[in-house]
C-alpha cells in the first residue's frame, strides 16, 4: 500500500489528466455521437488553448508552492503538525479536509466579484462535454493554488497529500464534464457519497439558482450540510450563461479577455 502510494504522489498530473480525458472524449465519440469531434473542432481548439495557458502559469506557481508547504512543515503550522497523528490517519483525514477547503473556495468563485469573472469562462460552455475541463481562465491557477497553499496551511499537509487529492479528484473531474448521463441507481448508490457527473452537470445550469448549487468537488455531503444541494433530471438543464449564449462570445481570444470587460447578459 505504501508503494502504490508513493507511486501515486510521484506522477505527472498533466499527463494523467489528458490521459484520462483522452480515455473519455474517445469514449464520447464512440457512444455518444460519432461526428461530435468534427462538428466541434473549433470548441476543442479554444478549450485546448485556454488549458494551455492554464498550466503554462501553474508550472511557474509550482515551485513557489511547493517552497510554501516545505517552510510550513518545517516550522510546524496546521492541526496535524500540533496533534501527533499516524501519518495513513494523516492522509485520509486529509482528503476531507482538503475537499472542506475546496467547497469554500468554489462557493467564493461564485460570489466574489473579482473571483467569478475568472470562474464564469469555465460555466460560459453552451454544450458539455469532456474537454470542458479544460476550460478555465489561465488566471484560475492563481486561485487554484490558493486554495490548496490553504487548506495545507490550516491542517499540516505535506504536498503529498495534496498531490493523492488531485489523483482522486482529476478523474472525477472529467466524468464530471463528459456528456455521459448517469443512471438513476448510480445516483442512489454513489450520489449518497461522491459528486455525480449528474450532479455537477446541474452547477452548470444556465438558471442562476442552480448555477449556485452542488459546489462539491469529490464529496457531495459538504453541499448536503450546507443547504447548496439542488437536484433536477440533467434533461432539464440548459448550459452555460445567459451573458455568453452567442456564438461569439465562445472564441479563445473573446474568453481570455472576458474577466476585464463588462460581459451584459443576452435581453
Amino acid at each position: 500500500m505504501e508503494k502504490l502510494y508513493t507511486y501515486l504522489t510521484n506522477i505527472n498530473l498533466d499527463v494523467f489528466m489528458a490521459m484520462i480525458l483522452a480515455v473519455l472524449f474517445s469514449a464520447e465519440q464512440l457512444f455518444t455521437s460519432v461526428s461530435s469531434l468534427f462538428k466541434r473542432t473549433t470548441h476543442l481548439i479554444n478549450n485546448v488553448l485556454l488549458q494551455f495557458g492554464y498550466l503554462l502559469l501553474n508550472l511557474v506557481l509550482a515551485s513557489l508552492v511547493i517552497s510554501i508547504l516545505n517552510w510550513a512543515n518545517a516550522n510546524k503550522y496546521g492541526l496535524f503538525n500540533i496533534i501527533e497523528t499516524p501519518y495513513y490517519i494523516k492522509v485520509i483525514v486529509g482528503i476531507f479536509c482538503i475537499d472542506f477547503v475546496n467547497y469554500w473556495a468554489h462557493r467564493l468563485n461564485h460570489t466574489w466579484e473579482i473571483f467569478w469573472r475568472l470562474h464564469r469562462v469555465h460555466h460560459s460552455d453552451t454544450i458539455m462535454d469532456s474537454t470542458t475541463t479544460y476550460r478555465f481562465h489561465p488566471l484560475d491557477a492563481f486561485t487554484d493554488n490558493l486554495s490548496g497553499v490553504i487548506a495545507a496551511l490550516m491542517f499540516g499537509l505535506d504536498g503529498s497529500i495534496l498531490i493523492f487529492w488531485l489523483v482522486l479528484y482529476i478523474p472525477l473531474l472529467v466524468l464530471h464534464h463528459t456528456n455521459f448521463i448517469m443512471p438513476n441507481w448510480f445516483d442512489r448508490i454513489f450520489g449518497k457519497l461522491i459528486v455525480s457527473p449528474n450532479f455537477h452537470k446541474i452547477h452548470h445550469h444556465q438558471n442562476q439558482e442552480f448555477t449556485d448549487s452542488n459546489y462539491g468537488l469529490i464529496f457531495i455531503f459538504w453541499d448536503k450540510l450546507f443547504k447548496t444541494f439542488r437536484q433536477i433530471p440533467v434533461s432539464e438543464i440548459k448550459f452555460g450563461l445567459t451573458e455568453f449564449d452567442k456564438p461569439e462570445r465562445q472564441g479563445f481570444w473573446f474568453l481570455l479577455k472576458s474577466p476585464f470587460v463588462n460581459v451584459k447578459k443576452n435581453s
